[in-house]
């Protein structure tokens, strides 16, 4: 087995990360400041909440075309 020189925690390999990227851009499309720390942590969490199971699966689908392609690249830049 070739191990590749990948840093453990690589962003563009986390499926968590684009879920977190989902949530901010729902986050953002909502044109009012949030009154209190409080207040934007409920609309994260309804964010959150509210996020289509489809959504979050075809994160989950997408890593053999992910890793694929971080193959092709030799470890280096992709488009995720």
């Amino acid at each position: 087995m070739q191990l590749f020189p990948w840093p453990a925690y690589s962003p563009d390999m986390s499926p968590i990360e684009h879920v977190w990227d989902l949530v901010g851009r729902r986050l953002a499309r909502d044109p009012r400041p949030a009154d209190s720390q409080h207040e934007l942590l409920l609309r994260i969490q309804a964010i959150w909440n509210s996020l289509p199971q489809a959504d979050i699966q075809n994160l989950f689908d997408s890593m053999p075309r992910r890793l694929a392609a971080l193959i092709v690249a030799h470890c280096g830049y992709t488009k995720y």
